[in-house]
């Protein structure tokens, strides 16, 4: 430019200085058309494009990896080199010192020339801090370590930590022979849930697994978890799982996978390790799954455990088997001697070794490595290889579980003891054989079966066991185990189940029965004697719950309180709310009959039960068989049954609670069970019996 337009364009902007633009509206109104454009273009980026968020924070996920916005990066990145202690001055200190040396470049810069070649120290400073920010950005986003892949291994352990971990920390320790499975599904301890209602089976094993074999759950998800679901293996065929993991990629199933050789990368502990993890020492389930096929569901053994232990570890040579030689011909002897060392091979033997094998070896067939080892052993018999030697194969926590397990289903279960107490708390409502039948709870409801094979095989042993312990209050069936409020303890609803469970090879009952549902509505005394006198007694006199009939309960509750409590129940108590079952006119109709019982014990009224009449047919009848003439109480003729006894008198007149007549009938005795051992009375032979005892026994 020549010195003559410097000047004459210097005097011109003096001028337009001079004069100056005013704020307002001059400026301000370029301000706000500019401001409107960026609001509008901000709306429809908000509209259009929308601002993603992502999902809430979930500790459990271990794919996220959490990230700052994008114009912190550099500040995120920064932070990788001043680790430690040093932390501070990455993210402290030094971007103080960015924000002090900006705010006082005023104060540092005073310079009137605009040109960045005539400020050549601020322009760089600022270039080496933009350089810096987008260098440090850069790394940030190329250093940024992928999502990590979830695996169902890890999933594991994120049920661990959502369900267990909140109460008991980061490891439990469980006593050798514990039924992880079973205390984790019923909650048999302070305050822990039964987890069967928000857990399938399967995670349930493999919570068992993870709790026994942390480890395993590792070696599973670096080996495993690429190709398999944890829950397509917990608690599988636990030969099949031995084999798969002992030959790696050997196994047939793993043909088409890319497996390394684990027999160099897996140790022998880490493959017991992951077996455990995959197979929980749940005895029941062990049992099922590994000796079902032979034995059925229980084992007849009478010896002690460290025996029986020794047997399912050794397994083997424990059984003898004919000579088959005798009996069969020389091509069948091959045809089975084929069979055994390759099913495959020879179809035509399948009816063979149904037919002459499989009532010891089950759907099992006994492995051999050629066919003239197998032949000799079918042909001569005697002892042989049966049992696999468990020892080998089994963990000592799954082996422990397993005997604890056969020696329970060897003594029955309880089989007995669950007849009595399924006598005395269910069948006035399901029938002796759980045939069901009309609901006395809920009047036009049928009670369907629970012993026929449809209703046994389609619910496991968790599942009866959490029906008995919880009730089905909407059904009118109130809770029996004693952690919500019910009679029974752990052990006894373990007896009742495998009753239960014993009617699945012989189901009592088909169908449902057919019954005609009486039209009318049930009366305060039917009602009472199908769901009340179980628990409170035929007269009121108290069993597992309290006593009705007494004055102090008379006087405890009014009206209107004693309404309360039938239509609402009561927490913590086997008291179901039967509001949701009976009409309010029923229930104001048991109130009235209810406060009859106590009216009854105040106000004499002639003997309604005759013994001559009403109590020796029923002794004569049910008692007499036993106790006529096999010793001790003697029930021919009022004079034995008022004297005789080991514990005599077995009568106390007036007192039908502490009598050991009524007691025995009731089942509520200290020591034994049930009388008479065929099943409970019907509740009107009990009451009659009952009535004339606490009528004062007379000889009537």
């Amino acid at each position: 430019m020549k010195e003559e337009e410097k000047k004459e364009y210097l005097e011109r902007y003096e001028e337009e200085k001079k004069k100056g633009v005013p704020f307002y509206p001059n400026i301000l109104f370029k301000d706000a058309i500019v401001s409107l454009i960026m609001f509008v273009a901000l709306l429809g980026l908000a509209f259009f494009v929308g601002a993603p968020l992502e999902e809430r924070a979930n500790p459990a996920d271990t794919s996220y990896t959490p990230r700052p916005e994008w114009y912190f990066l550099f500040l995120f990145q920064l932070l990788k080199y001043f680790p430690g202690r040093l932390e501070v001055i990455g993210a402290i200190v030094l971007p103080t010192i960015a924000l002090l040396l900006l705010a006082a470049l005023p104060l540092l810069d005073r310079s009137a020339r605009r040109h960045f070649s005539s400020r050549p120290l601020v322009i760089a400073g600022s270039s080496i801090v933009v350089v810096g920010i987008i260098v440090l950005t850069v790394l940030s986003v190329v250093e940024a370590p992928p999502p990590a892949e979830t695996t169902q291994g890890d999933q594991v352990a994120a049920l661990y930590t959502e369900n267990c971990a909140p109460c008991h920390g980061p490891s439990i320790s469980v006593p050798m022979g514990t039924n992880l499975h079973s205390v984790i599904a019923l909650g048999k301890h302070e305050d822990m849930p039964a987890w069967n209602a928000d857990l399938t089976s399967d995670e349930i094993d493999a919570l068992a697994g993870f709790i026994q074999s942390p480890g395993g759950n590792q070696l599973f998800t670096q080996y495993c978890g690429d190709c398999h679901e944890v829950s397509d293996l917990v608690a599988g065929d636990l030969l099949e799982l031995r084999r798969a993991i002992d030959l790696g990629a050997e196994y047939d199933a793993h043909d088409d996978a890319d497996i390394s050789d684990w027999s160099q990368e897996i140790t022998a502990e880490q493959r017991t390790s992951l077996l455990n993890f995959l197979a929980a020492p749940d005895g029941q389930r062990l049992f099922a799954l590994n000796c079902s096929s032979c034995h059925g569901r229980s084992v007849a053994y009478s010896g002690d455990q460290s025996d029986l232990e020794v047997i399912i570890s050794q397994g083997g040579l424990h059984l003898d088997m004919p000579p088959w030689r005798d009996a069969l011909e020389a091509s069948q002897l091959d045809a089975l001697a084929r069979y055994v060392v390759d099913p495959s091979s020879e179809p035509g033997a399948t009816d063979l070794f149904a037919s002459y094998c499989a009532a010891c070896h089950g759907e099992r067939v006994p492995q051999s490595e050629n066919f003239d080892t197998a032949r000799e052993a079918i042909a001569t018999g005697g002892a042989h290889e049966l049992m696999p030697v468990w020892g080998e194969i089994l963990t000592s926590e799954q082996l422990a579980a397993l005997v604890n397990y056969t020696l329970d289903a060897a003594q029955g279960a309880g089989i007995d003891f669950g007849q009595q107490l399924f006598a005395q708390n269910c069948a006035s409502c399901h029938g002796d054989f759980g045939e069901g039948g009309p609901n006395p709870a809920l009047q036009g409801d049928i009670i369907a079966p629970i012993s026929t094979a449809e209703y046994l095989t389609t619910r496991d042993d968790v599942t009866l066991r959490a029906i008995i312990s919880q009730g089905q209050p909407n059904f009118g069936m109130s809770p029996f185990g004693s952690a919500y409020g019910g009679p029974l303890d752990d052990d006894e609803i373990d007896a009742i189940v495998a009753l239960m469970r014993s009617w699945e090879d012989n189901p009592p009952v088909e169908f449902p029965p057919e019954v005609v549902v009486p039209p009318v509505p049930l009366s305060a005394e039917d009602i009472y004697d199908a769901v009340c006198s179980q628990c409170h007694g035929p007269a009121g006199e108290g069993l597992v719950g309290p006593e009705l009939a007494g004055e102090a309960f008379a006087s405890m509750y009014s009206d209107q309180e004693l309404f309360a409590i039938i239509d609402r129940g009561r927490e913590t108590t086997a008291m179901i709310a039967w509001g949701e079952i009976l009409t309010s006119e029923q229930i104001d109709q048991l109130v009235f009959f209810i406060r009859g019982l106590s009216e009854s014990q105040d106000t004499p009224t002639p003997s309604a039960a005759s013994f001559s009449n009403d109590v020796v047919p029923i002794l004569q009848a049910k008692c007499a068989v036993c106790h006529g003439s096999l010793g001790g109480w003697n029930a021919d003729g009022y004079e034995n049954v008022m004297t005789t006894g080991d514990n005599a008198p077995v009568v106390i007149p007036g007192d039908p609670q502490e009598s050991l007549l009524a007691q025995w009938l009731l089942g509520t005795v200290p020591q034994g069970g049930l009388m008479p051992p065929s099943g409970m009375l019907p509740q009107d032979e009990i009451r009659l019996i009952l009535d004339w005892i606490a009528e004062g026994a007379l000889d009537n």
